[in-house]
Formats: C-alpha cells, structure tokens, sequence
C-alpha cells in the first residue's frame, strides 16, 4: 500500500474547498486514519493469471467510475419481490425512475462530499448520476486517494493495469460541517481495472472445419437459410393473435447498426411489423452506421429476432461503447429513462473477468429495472458449463446473466423436425441444416458433445481430437462466485449460489439462424445474408419477445420475470407453461427433469405460459 495517506487525506480535503470554490477552508476536513477497506474491487482470478510487468506509470490516466450504495436495500428487495406476488398490496405497483432515486438513491449532500473528496487529490468529476460517479485522475492521484498500489499487467496478449489491493475511503470524512462515511457509500469501483473482456454470444458454423459436401452458405450469401421467425413460433407455439402491441423492448448493446437492416430481415420474412424503431446513443457512442468488425451482426440479430417474435413491439436499440463503463452506463440508461418494459443484452464476460463490486455495479442497474417493472433478459454464454475458457479451466458462468435481477437465457439444440411439429425417426438421427450432420431426435440442451461421434465428416482424425475441437462449446449455466441464490430458486436447487441460466431456447448453429447485416466481416451489400448462426444471443432477444407478448396477453408488464416463471405452480415435475428438456449437456452438467444449469426451467410453450401467467396473477387463485 502507499506510504503517507494520512497526510495526503488532509491536504487533500483542504484543496477540496477551492476546487469546489466552498466557503472556507475549514469547511471541508479529514480524519486521517480513519479508512475502511471496499471489498471485492480486486481483480484476483484475472491478476493471478496474468504477468506482473510492474508498477503502473503515474501519469496514466484513470478513468473511474464509482457506484453508491441503495438506501434500505433489504427494503428494496422485499419490494421488488411484493411487485410479482399477486397477493402482496404493491403486486405491478411499479416505480417510476423518479420515484426510485428519491426513495433508494444517496442524498445529494453525500454524493457532493464524495466528490469534494475525490477533487481534493486532482481527481475531476466528469459525470454525476443518481447511483454512481465518473471521474478522471491519474495513476498516482487514484493511488493516493484509494490507498492503493496499480500495477501493469499482460494477460492473453492484453496489457492492462490493475489495483493489487482493495480500495479504502474514509469513513469519517467532514464537508461543509457535516461527517460522511465515504466508504459505507460505495457498493463498487470500476476503472481500477482496465482488462475488457466483455464479447458477443454468437457461434457460427463457420467455427468448425467445413466437411465435404455441405450445402450451407456461411457468408457472402444471398439468401438466409435455418429457422425463420414463423418455424420458431410454430416450435414455441407462439398464439398468433398476439403481437406485443402497448409494449416497448430495449436492446441493450454495444455496436451500432443500420436499421435498414432489420427492416429488410422482417421484410424478406413478412413480417407485419407495427411497432416503431429507434436508436439512443449512450456515452456519445455512434448510432445507424456499421461496418466490419464493428460488432454491428449482433445487434442487428437482436432488433430483427426479438422484432420478428413481437412484431407490435416497439424496439429502442441503446448502443454504447465497448468499454468497461460504458457497459455500466449501458444498462443504467435503459432503467433511468424508462421506457421499455422488456430489455434483452446479448454481450457479457466471465466472471473472473471483472471484480464483484463490477458485478455489483452492474446488477443494481437490473435492481432499478426490476422495481420499475421491466422484464431483463441476459444470453447465458456460449462456453457450456467453463464460460473463462480457455484461459481459465474451472467451471464458470457469464455476467450479467449470473446477476440476481437479470433472467439469464441458455441455449438448446432443436432438430428440423421438431420445429416442423412432425415425428423425427426413431433410429438414424436427424439430418441437420448441412445436410451431413446427425444429431439429436427431441430437442435437448445445447452442447457440441453430440457432434464428437461424428469426427470423420469433419475430417477429424479420432474421437480426441474431435473433442479438444468442439469443448466446451454450448449452453452456458452453472453457478456465479458474487451472488447468492435468490429466493424464488428455493425448492429449485440448493448450492447456496444464484443458479443459470433461467430459461433456454434454440441457440445450437447446426439448427441455428441467418443474419441480415450489409456491411458485416461476413457479408457486404450485395450479399446482405450470412447464415450457419446460433448462440445464446439468439435466446435471449426471442425472450424478450415472448415477453412482450406475455405482457400483451396478460394486461401489462409482468415485472422480474425471474420471479413470476419459478412461482408458477409445479405440475408433474416441470413448471406450468414450459417444456422440461431432459436430455443433452453442457459440458459440465446434464440437463435433468426440473430446473437445471443447462436449460434452467426449459423452453416455452407460448400459449400455455400466458395462461399460466394469467392464472397466477388471479388473487383467488393463492
């Protein structure tokens, strides 16, 4: 740690005043010594793996944001949950943004001393939101001001520098006569930690070595192939008489993309789109641009899947930047400015990845949306039960699907046949969008495992090397290492930890999904189409689809949904309104009857699911 913070915490409470231009200078004083520690701003797992180059150089700068506690958070939990219980008196009382940040947010007199604090060390605020900071120093400013020591650091091919010790504020910090506990403030710290990992949840076929005698384009197509949006509701028996009109969805993302785009998708599809789209930049990033390797496939997947699936829902695409406040802010625009009420995200990192105040950070955001009422929907990742693969070998799970307000979406793997509504053979398996693949005759949790006894057609020389090829591609689910089990997994599971993923949907590339994007590293204008797609980014947006719709079924939003699908009365082992998937893996776990880390709760029968929710939101029913 270093050495005089005593002395810098006063002299920096002295220059608070002028920086701030506050009265005298005694109105803003320190008491040296007295610090606490915030836990869990660390980034252990990450820094463990990565080589120390040494001491971070001072004048690099810092880019901070600071996240502040929520008043009386248990009340705020008990909230929540009363707003999906039908007998509770605050059952769909939801809270505007207004009413939240005056009734969970830090008074303004707290934030003002937390920055004062921060300005005393040169530190300058850049941003002020109802629950967090952004401000911009330097190395050695920050070290000063949260005791501690930032060093450089290699990891995978990336340079990034990292706090080796947990940040510590005062905790009896005196401003313009009044003593602030700074560190009982703070729920968690980001900008310590430069490494990014967030990424997209998309698989391509493409991923694997093409066998001999495919037929399926990969890119520079004309043409999609794999599911329409009208064979996925016909799979998930989606009612047709509903369409998700009244309702608005936010897709959550991190690239830009041209609405052209989606519009020419839902177009080719005839899809009798209603609803509006728009586009809100966050943190001045662009909007309706693209191009190749800007990431712009995945938000177009999101706007035209989620769009097809409610085609009188109204879409607000929110685009921030890739960096790892952006994301933050991300999801904090969505909840403040409240619009929708079903958001949908299709980025995320492995847990270790990032820190649990990060987590932390992250989660009150979906906390905010979960009392306004909007139904939040995460992809559970690609990497089947080891999400940190391949730098990291132990079981792992993505956020912000592990966060507690957030319903995470895992993958499955739908033959043709089933999605057909017809009778797959008994015998010889199924033959996939190739042409050339087997696989599975009921649809069953998505993992690449499935494919390994086929490792000739792949021109894979043994049943090993097939294996190390396709591991650990599948549905992500397991356990998170920050957040606990939630109350309504109770009777679901019983690791003490919050379990994912919640629901699951097709999301296996082999049985996967085209993508309309003209300016993307698989496609261009004249051939606008690339196909062979799969990947929890493609369950989680049709979640909030079918969210939207459930809405529209059921009178208005329907809240946490997390909340409402586990509450739904138990019938023969599965939950009302879902098909169990009991066969299939990934990876790491099995899919079983009842809820389980590959599948959650399993996948939607549409039609039942509103009536069950219908049912549950009748009080006599309870």
């Amino acid at each position: 740690m270093k050495t005089g913070t005593g002395r810098a915490l006063l002299i920096g409470s002295l220059a608070a005043t002028l920086l701030l231009g506050g009265g005298s200078v005694a109105s803003a004083q320190a008491s040296p010594g007295s610090t606490a520690a915030i836990h869990g701003n660390t980034a252990h797992w990450l820094i463990s793996n990565s080589t120390n180059l040494g001491a971070a150089a001072a004048g690099e700068q810092v880019n901070l944001l600071i996240g502040l506690q929520y008043l009386d958070p248990s009340g705020l939990a008990s909230f929540i949950t009363a707003t999906v219980n039908p007998v509770s008196p605050y059952f769909h009382k939801y809270l505007s943004a207004t009413q939240f940040a005056s009734t969970y947010d830090q008074s303004k007199s707290s934030v003002t001393a937390l920055k004062a604090y921060l300005h005393g060390f040169g530190i300058t605020t850049t941003a002020t939101y109802s629950n967090r900071i952004e401000a911009v120093g330097n190395v050695g400013q920050v070290e000063q001001a949260l005791s501690v020591s930032i060093n450089a650091y290699q990891f995978g091919g990336h340079s990034y520098f990292a706090n080796q010790e947990s940040p510590s504020l005062p905790t009896g910090y005196i401003y313009d006569g009044s003593t602030y506990n700074l560190a009982a403030m703070v729920s968690g710290v980001s900008g310590l930690m430069t490494y990014n990992g967030i990424h997209t949840m998309t698989v391509n076929q493409s991923q694997l070595p093409v066998a001999a005698g495919s037929s399926t384009c990969q890119s520079d197509c004309n043409a999609p192939a794999g599911y329409s949006p009208q064979r996925i509701d016909t799979a998930y028996n989606v009612p047709t008489k509903l369409t998700g009109r009244g309702t608005t969805i936010a897709i959550a993302t991190l690239a830009p993309f041209y609405n052209k785009d989606a519009q020419a998708f839902w177009s080719y599809y005839k899809i009798k789109r209603t609803g509006s789209l728009s586009q809100v930049s966050v943190d001045q990033a662009p909007t309706n641009t693209s191009g190749k390797g800007m990431g712009g496939s995945e938000s177009s997947l999101d706007v035209e899947r989620s769009g097809a699936m409610a085609p009188g829902a109204n879409i607000v695409a929110y685009i921030a930047p890739n960096t790892n406040n952006g994301f933050v802010d991300l999801f904090n625009k969505v909840a403040t400015q409240d619009q929708a009420q079903v958001m949908t995200t299709s980025w995320g990192l492995a847990e270790q990845d990032e820190t649990q105040g990060y987590a932390t950070l992250l989660n009150q955001a979906f906390e905010q949306g979960a009392a306004e009422g909007i139904s939040m929907f995460a992809a559970s990742g690609d990497y089947g039960a080891y999400d940190g693969y391949p730098q990291y070998k132990s079981l792992a799970v993505d956020s912000p699907a592990s966060s507690t307000y957030i319903t995470a979406a895992g993958g499955t793997t739908l033959p043709p046949c089933v999605a057909a509504g017809t009778t797959c053979p008994s015998s010889g398996g199924v033959q996939l969008p190739t042409g050339v693949y087997g696989g599975p005759t009921t649809e069953v949790a998505w993992g690449w495992s499935y494919l390994v006894p086929y490792y000739k057609l792949f021109g894979e020389p043994s049943v090993q090397r097939m294996q190390q090829l396709v591991y650990p591609i599948g549905s992500g689910g397991g356990y998170s290492l920050y957040f606990q089990e939630p109350s309504w997994q109770t009777g679901f599971q019983s690791s003490g930890q919050r379990g994912m993923p919640d629901v699951a949907l097709n999301a296996d590339p082999f049985t996967g999904y085209a993508i309309y994007d003209s300016s993307s590293a698989y496609s261009n204008s004249t051939n606008p189409w690339s196909n062979g797609w799969g990947g929890t980014s493609f369950a989680a947006p049709q979640w909030a689809g079918i969210t939207a719709l459930l809405d529209q079924a059921t009178g208005g939003p329907i809240g946490l949904a997390t909340g409402v699908f586990y509450h739904l009365k138990p019938s023969g082992g599965t939950v009302a309104g879902f098909r169990d998937i009991t066969q299939g893996n990934n990876w790491g776990y099995s899919a079983s009857t009842g809820w389980d880390p590959t599948t959650g709760l399993g996948v939607p029968d549409v039609g039942k699911l509103a009536a069950a929710i219908s049912a549950y939101d009748t009080p006599t029913h309870h």
